[in-house]
């Protein structure tokens, strides 16, 4: 098992568009925008989904895990990157929708530590799950993150997401702030009925 830093070329996408695929269809307006969108923008830098924020596990030459992470001090300067670059790739008429995504998920998503390194993506390959890959990844970003001088690592999921909640919380994670968006309406726009934010010391 090999991990290294994502290259334009890396067929990483869809391992992306996993790890958090109902909020990116809320986001898009759909699981087939919203894969092409990420399609799009991966190889574009300077935003959170590029995939020069992306570690990725290989076995032999098959990608079977992703990691995106960055400081969270770099955070907003990603999203709004991100955001520049993908809403003009949306159909006008999903403008409106996106953006009560945006707003909901501004108002309900935890705030990590500023001195933290944010874990924004974390998915491993169906048939690769169980097998110690995403804690490798983890391992990697804890890494990074004292070579760099933070705190350690942050990261936030579903709160209907009893898998990932149950690996963090295996791997050492700490709960710090549940977000649960207040009405159907909320949850349908965020794509979820909330959010859990989870720390682990570097």
């Amino acid at each position: 098992m090999e991990i290294r830093p994502a290259r334009p070329d890396d067929r990483a996408v869809e391992l992306l568009y996993e790890s958090a695929g109902p909020y990116y269809d809320a986001y898009a307006g759909g699981a087939e925008r919203a894969r092409a969108m990420l399609s799009a923008v991966y190889t574009k830098p300077g935003h959170a989904a590029s995939y020069e924020r992306c570690r990725v596990a290989l076995a032999g030459d098959e990608i079977v895990g992703v990691l995106a992470g960055f400081p969270v001090r770099e955070g907003d300067r990603l999203a709004r990157r991100f955001v520049r670059l993908t809403v003009p790739r949306l159909p006008p008429w999903a403008w409106p929708r996106t953006l009560r995504h945006l707003r909901a998920a501004g108002l309900l998503s935890p705030h990590p530590p500023a001195d933290a390194y944010y874990v924004d993506a974390l998915a491993v390959s169906a048939r690769w799950r169980r097998r110690g890959i995403a804690s490798r990844l983890l391992d990697h970003a804890a890494r990074e993150a004292r070579e760099a001088g933070l705190s350690g690592l942050a990261l936030d999921t579903g709160l209907h997401n009893d898998g990932a909640r149950a690996l963090y919380q295996a791997y050492g994670f700490i709960e710090r702030e549940v977000r649960r968006a207040p009405t159907a309406r909320a949850a349908k726009a965020i794509g979820g009925p909330g959010f859990v934010g989870y720390f682990r010391a570097a």
